[in-house]
């Protein structure tokens, strides 16, 4: 049910700045692959409806945790609750700023005592630019990423993709990773984008990093 076209469109609105893409890695990065991703670049509605249905979905609410301390994040959770809503879930957002967030989505309780279902978040490139980086593919039950996903072969494979150093076996294990991670949903990438950063023209040196770097920097 995800298309990343009318996620990035809502939350991040600027055409410029944003792109789909189907892959778990960064898209500009050396890992980049839309192997397993078909679901995600050929959505469709009336088979996600035909799953849910199948499924025996029993109608208890579907709990979105909605974070609102940044514009882009609020208005996925809005996506997410409008698809969801369409295929036949019944959704309930739970509002809560960044700070709360990071507590609430630790939690393993079931949503009626506190839990929850789904989130949203977002990863610079350099989060998820290989397998044994990105977190948030990780198999390891109750050691992965929130969400906790127990998939084994995941963690093989990435194990194996560590201990190779052959650069076309190395391509080739990522793609197998992002298979069985799309195949498992162990989280589902609704696109990428960037996040313009100005300087004054007579600020001098800024070093390109994934945070600020405050030195190097002179002002002329």
């Amino acid at each position: 049910m995800v298309d990343q076209v009318t996620y990035l469109h809502l939350a991040v609105g600027q055409t410029q700045y944003y792109r789909p893409c189907y892959s778990v890695y960064a898209c500009s990065g050396p890992y980049a692959t839309n192997a397993g991703a078909e679901p995600l670049m050929k959505h469709d509605l009336g088979k996600a409806r035909q799953l849910v249905k199948d499924s025996g979905y029993d109608g208890r609410p579907v709990v979105v945790i909605q974070q609102t301390d940044f514009p882009f994040v609020p208005r996925t959770a809005q996506v997410t609750r409008q698809r969801l809503e369409s295929i036949g879930f019944r959704v309930e957002l739970r509002e809560m700023d960044w700070s709360t967030s990071l507590v609430v989505r630790e939690r393993k309780e079931t949503p009626e005592k506190g839990g929850w279902n789904i989130l949203h978040t977002w990863f610079a490139a350099t989060d998820v630019i290989s397998p044994p980086v990105h977190f948030a593919i990780s198999g390891a039950g109750p050691s992965a990423w929130a969400g906790w996903p127990n998939v084994p072969q995941v963690e093989r494979l990435i194990t194996e993709w560590v201990r190779t150093a052959d650069v076309a076996k190395r391509k080739q294990l990522a793609a197998e990773i992002q298979k069985v991670a799309l195949d498992e949903v162990t989280y589902v990438p609704w696109g990428e984008w960037d996040m313009p950063t100005a300087f004054r023209r007579n600020v001098q040196g800024i070093l390109k990093f994934t945070a600020p770097l405050f030195w190097n920097v002179t002002i002329s």
